[in-house]
Parts: structure tokens; sequence; C-alpha cells
């Protein structure tokens, strides 16, 4: 098995659409990030193997980012909502799932990577500039809620 921290044509990402009472947290990038400053996304991040076990290692993944990048905390039951699958022009292959999270603990705050925190309603969604994508995976979030 390739080692994921070191391994250059793959690339998991994860990315939460994180819901508490009918809302979904969104984060606003800051301005000295190089992908999107300044827009706003849903928390997330890059999976990286550490010294240990690896098992669960998506699931560990999604809530050290959303919990490093916004303070929230979000319960152990995170669904598949969408993927972004994709071959970068350099070749590499980079495998972006999207999960449907719940809300667990926490306000919500700017953390790493951060200038904004802001948990939107259904209506809001199309007052607001976002990264490519991100708009769709949160639709699809609000979907999900209705059903």
């Amino acid at each position: 098995m390739a080692d994921l921290a070191t391994d250059k044509t793959h690339l998991i990402l994860v990315n939460a659409v994180v819901e508490k009472d009918g809302k979904i947290l969104v984060a606003q990038r800051s301005w000295e990030e190089t992908h999107e400053p300044g827009k706003w996304t849903i928390p997330g991040g890059k999976v990286e193997r550490t010294a240990g076990d690896v098992w669960n290692i998506i699931e560990e993944t999604l809530k050290k980012e959303v919990m490093e990048e916004t303070g929230v905390g979000i319960t152990d039951d995170a669904q598949l909502l969408s993927n972004n699958t994709f071959i970068r022009s350099t070749g590499q292959h980079v495998v972006a799932l999207i999960f449907m999270c719940h809300w667990k603990s926490g306000a919500g705050t700017s953390l790493e990577d951060t200038i904004g925190i802001k948990w939107i309603t259904q209506e809001e969604l199309g007052q607001m500039e976002f990264a490519p994508n991100v708009k769709h995976y949160i639709q699809k979030g609000f979907d999900t809620l209705k059903k």
C-alpha cells in the first residue's frame, strides 16, 4: 500500500457539509490561501497517514479538519453526500469526498486558514461567493435535510 503522506500520484480530500438546526456551516477562506482566497467553502482537508493505525482514517480526518478549521465537533454518523473525483493537469488523481455531517459541539469560530464562519439557511446560499462546486454540495445537503 502506498504511503498516503508521500504518494504524489493520488490525493484524498474530505469535506464536511455540517448541519445544525437546519442550517449549514460555511467558512470563509483566508486571503493568504493560494486556492480561492476570500471565498466561502465548507471545512475539510487532505487525508494524511500519520504514524500508527489508519483505521477509520477518512472519518477521523473529517472530524479533525472540521475541528481545526471551525472549532465545531461532529457526530460519528457522517454519510457520503457526493464526490468530485478528477485528474489534475499534473497527472495527480484527486479523490474528493463530501460528507453530510451533523453538529455535536462548539459554536463555530474562525481558526486555521479561515477568516469567517457562518451558519447559513438555504435562502442565504445565493447571496454568497463560494469556491467551485461548494454551492452544489451545500444545496445537496439542504436537499438531504428535506428528506
